[in-house]
């Protein structure tokens, strides 16, 4: 019986050896599934997380951390800022620290962003035009133009978006300005930044809102009142819109930009060559005429003009389309005069 007697106990064995820990050892409690399954949790990463202080932790990259979950691993990007953490910085430090994770691809990295409590561009500008304001008396017709600097200031969450003006430097003819601000407003300075640029004066002028032709008449709808900087205009530009109103225009304009003197007559009333109704006026009458216009003119212009009948050539002065005046005391008191001839007419 030997040889059964060896098998029984080799198998016995066998069967010990594969048995599980609750058979194998007894008395000896197998865990319960909830302990199983914390100890079997996976590590995974928080592929986008915010700070508040100057350190990134351990415990902000991984999840669960078990050790270590508050050492400090990076610092934090600047307030307001962000940062991209690589895959594998990240698998590198897991490694360091004993957690259970590494990357499946560098895409597996990690965005820290810090929020802050921003003072921005037009708080900013507000202050600096304050400052202008206060220093030279000037309206609100300015331009602030920032050349070196940067408008934006970030502070803690926890501070009130707040600045003030340290220091402010104009020179007034030039506009040009340094200045120092200082935030938050009140307490202990957390940032400071400098600012230098310039202040341009602005003018409104009328400007076309659309292209107009030659011989236009513009009309209060034709035009809009932008504002320039002064420094740009140049010289004969109609400011005022009232005298663009009612003119004609005698080159093309172009839509948004100035127009100078040049830009525009009065309306052309009487063609020259064409039949125009001539009045006489005097205290008992009033005599009318036809005669042929010598000359082309706008209202109020005083232009030649002969007498069909008799080719008489008077002198009168337009009073609408197609209809001229002879003025008797102006033609009494003006002294005699050169007719004037349009170019290319025979002398």
């Amino acid at each position: 019986h030997a040889p059964s007697v060896i098998h029984a106990l080799v198998l016995g064995g066998l069967m010990l050896a594969v048995a599980p820990p609750a058979v194998a050892e007894g008395n000896k409690r197998a865990p319960e599934p909830a302990e199983r399954g914390g100890a079997e949790m996976p590590v995974v990463r928080n592929p986008v997380i915010q700070v508040q202080d100057d350190y990134i932790r351990l415990g902000d990259l991984f999840d669960p951390v078990a050790r270590y979950a508050g050492r400090a691993v990076a610092r934090a990007p600047a307030l307001g800022g962000e940062l991209v953490l690589p895959a594998t910085w990240l698998w590198k430090t897991a490694k360091t620290f004993g957690v259970d994770w590494r990357p499946v691809s560098a895409a597996d990295t990690i965005t820290v962003t810090r929020p802050s409590s921003v003072v921005g561009p037009d708080q900013i500008k507000a202050l600096l035009r304050d400052a202008y304001f206060r220093r030279t008396g000037e309206d609100e017709l300015i331009e602030m133009e920032a050349v070196g600097g940067r408008l934006r200031i970030d502070l803690p969450v926890t501070v009130a978006p707040s600045a003030r003006i340290d220091r402010f430097d104009l020179d007034a003819r030039s506009g040009r300005f340094t200045a120092t601000l200082i935030a938050p407003a009140s307490g202990r300075a957390l940032e400071r930044i400098h600012v230098s640029g310039r202040f341009h004066r602005l003018v409104e002028v009328p400007v076309p809102v659309s292209r107009l032709g030659r011989g236009h008449i513009i009309g209060k709808e034709d035009i809009v009142l932008r504002r320039l900087r002064e420094e740009s205009l140049g010289t004969n530009l109609i400011v005022d819109p009232e005298r663009l109103i009612g003119q004609a225009v005698k080159r093309s304009l172009k839509s948004a930009e100035p127009v100078r003197l040049g830009d525009v007559r009065a309306p052309v009333m009487v063609e020259k060559n064409r039949v125009v109704t001539v009045t006489l006026r005097t205290d008992a009458m009033v005599l009318t005429v036809q005669g042929r216009a010598l000359e082309t003119g706008a209202i109020d212009d005083v232009i030649r003009v002969q007498n069909t009948q008799s080719t008489a050539v008077i002198d009168t002065v337009v009073t609408g389309p197609g209809r001229v005046e002879v003025r008797l005391a102006d033609a009494a008191a003006a002294p005699p005069r050169q007719a004037r001839r349009e170019p290319g007419e025979e002398r």
